[in-house]
């Protein structure tokens, strides 16, 4: 299009050229302009050319494929027809023969080899026979029904030729299998007993603590009423042993002074007790240490009491030496131990952070 467009600027400077000398060189410069022109349309019209015998190419390739897929779709109806003659003479085949499933299969064979087993040693032979094993070569029709292999069995007068059942070989032999017991141990029998010496023995005898259901009784609290398994009964070592005991009203109070907080709380919830009011107090103990404890251990409570304690204080603070007795405050005697804090005098409720000293003297 630049060239064209040149061409025509040329031709019209010619006609607007007032000397010879312009006129011939815009006639030269329209010469140029036509060469290229032709030069740019033979190499265009080659190139169609070109395009022009892939096209062909392209149209016989595509019949010779219309051709193919005509082929292909004749083929094809025909395979569908063929599959659908199967398909009818295999649901007629499946009318007419009994069906197997693998488990009746084996089972029959099973049998069989059982009774021929049996058959060996009937009579008053003096010798014992056995039959270790049976080779099985089956021809079967192999048939897909919900999921599962069914065994389709040929008739005796069946036209259908070997060549086209499937050959299912196999082998049964007979194993011998572990006693029934094998493995089990006795049950200990725990009735009467306290529930802590019951599961002490389960233990001992291989077996874990099941369920513990407790139930109103007359008997001692504590004691088992009944237990599955039952004593005397045998099971597998590890199993679990479930017991029903008498209702357990009053427990013995644990010693958690000494403890920490979260370790007495845990204490009393396995005794059966609900841990009360925490009350802290300076002491020379590590902090949340139990110092007291509102009901001496050993002592017997209802189930689910609560029990009060007393902990070392996380914080102590003394009033400031000066010299002076601070009001209401005792006396240091000569020669104890206490905790000597040094606290922010601007902020008598700042945290401690000295560390225990021994005092000598009177204050």
């Amino acid at each position: 299009m630049s060239d064209i467009k040149e061409l025509r600027q040329n031709i019209e400077r010619l006609n607007k050229s007032t000397t010879v000398a312009l006129k011939n060189q815009s006639y030269e410069l329209i010469q140029k302009n036509i060469v290229t022109i032709e030069s740019e349309f033979e190499a265009a019209r080659k190139e169609l050319s070109s395009k022009n015998e892939v096209l062909e190419q392209v149209k016989r390739q595509n019949l010779i494929l219309e051709q193919d897929y005509s082929i292909l779709n004749v083929r094809v109806r025909e395979l569908l027809k063929e599959k659908a003659e199967v398909e009818k003479k295999l649901e007629q085949l499946s009318r007419t023969r009994p069906h197997l499933s693998s488990a009746n299969l084996v089972k029959a064979f099973r049998d069989s080899l059982e009774q021929m087993d049996e058959s060996m040693n009937t009579g008053s032979s003096r010798v014992s026979y056995s039959v270790s094993s049976m080779n099985i070569k089956l021809r079967t029709n192999i048939a897909v029904q919900d999921n599962e292999l069914r065994f389709q069995l040929p008739k005796a007068d069946d036209v259908i030729p070997a060549d086209n059942l499937s050959q299912v070989e196999f082998t049964i032999k007979p194993s011998f299998k572990e006693p029934v017991f094998s493995g089990y141990v006795d049950v200990p029998d725990v009735l009467g007993l306290d529930i802590d010496a019951a599961v002490s023995i389960l233990k001992d005898a291989g077996f874990v603590q099941g369920e513990v259901i407790e139930k109103d009784s007359s008997l001692v609290q504590g004691t088992v009423l009944s237990q599955i398994p039952s004593g005397s009964s045998v099971a597998k070592p590890g199993d679990a042993v479930d017991m029903v005991m008498s209702k357990i009203m009053s427990v013995a109070v644990p010693n958690v002074v000494g403890m920490t907080q979260e370790a007495a709380k845990k204490t009393l919830e396995t005794g059966k007790l609900t841990l009360g009011k925490v009350t802290e107090q300076a002491d020379s103990s590590k902090s949340g240490t139990v110092l007291r404890q509102s009901v001496p251990s050993g002592e017997y409570v209802g189930v689910g009491a609560v029990i009060d304690i007393v902990v070392a204080s996380s914080m102590v603070v003394f009033a400031a030496v000066s010299g002076k007795e601070a009001a209401g405050t005792r006396p240091v005697i000569a020669g104890a131990v206490k905790d000597v804090k040094t606290v922010s005098s601007n902020n008598p409720s700042s945290k401690v952070i000295s560390t225990r000293k021994s005092i000598s003297g009177k204050v």
